[in-house]
């Protein structure tokens, strides 16, 4: 009996390749899905993934300025200047800045502050019908024109604020009177016509004694 080769022998290499391989990787077929431990998994199939994934870090906060008013040693006045506050620009974070004091180049610019540099903030509280109520640490280490000075410095800063017209002093908690710049002492809200002296945008003048 003669045997036929077979029309491609190349092809049936090609399968008998394919068959040897596919018993040789030892994954038997099945009906239906099945986990596979990983010693029986081909090692080309293990191959770690090189995607990441990177998670966003949330934008930093943006600060924002506030005016804030020191003295011109010149003129005796008020002047403006503009201090980075955190967002959102508020009365608290502006004194805050205020009781910081006059920065080196502020200080080279011939500006100060009458308010001694270890006066506290102790609470803000309102706006309340255009009064914010400011609680300080006591201020009864400065008398006259300095203490006024101070107390101005504080009322245009908090007044900057578009909805602040005046301010309520409290010292250590308690409800206190306050000199205006005349010197005359209330225990009512006091706005920045109490200090028109003093103001920036007013006709340079001496302050009262």
């Amino acid at each position: 009996m003669t045997l036929r080769r077979p029309r491609h022998p190349r092809l049936h290499a090609l399968l008998v390749g394919v068959a040897l391989a596919a018993a040789g990787c030892g994954v038997p077929d099945d009906a239906a899905p099945r986990a596979l431990a990983p010693e029986t998994v081909p090692f080309s199939l293990l191959a770690t993934s090189t995607t990441t994934t990177t998670l966003r870090s949330p934008p930093p906060e943006v600060d924002e300025v506030a005016p804030v008013y020191l003295v011109d040693n010149d003129s005796g006045q008020l002047v403006e200047v503009q201090r980075p506050v955190p967002a959102p620009a508020s009365v608290r974070g502006a004194l805050l800045e205020l009781l910081q004091g006059p920065t080196e180049a502020e200080l080279a610019e011939g500006l100060s502050s009458s308010i001694p540099s270890s006066t506290q903030l102790l609470g803000v509280e309102g706006p309340a019908g255009g009064v914010v109520t400011i609680d300080m640490s006591d201020l009864s280490g400065i008398a006259g024109a300095g203490q006024r000075m101070a107390l101005a410095q504080v009322v245009f800063t908090a007044t900057a604020a578009p909805d602040v017209e005046s301010v309520l002093f409290k010292f250590e908690g308690e409800p206190s009177q306050a000199p205006n710049a005349a010197g005359e002492s209330t225990s009512e809200p006091l706005g920045r016509d109490d200090f028109a002296a003093f103001d920036p945008s007013a006709p340079t003048q001496p302050p009262p004694g």
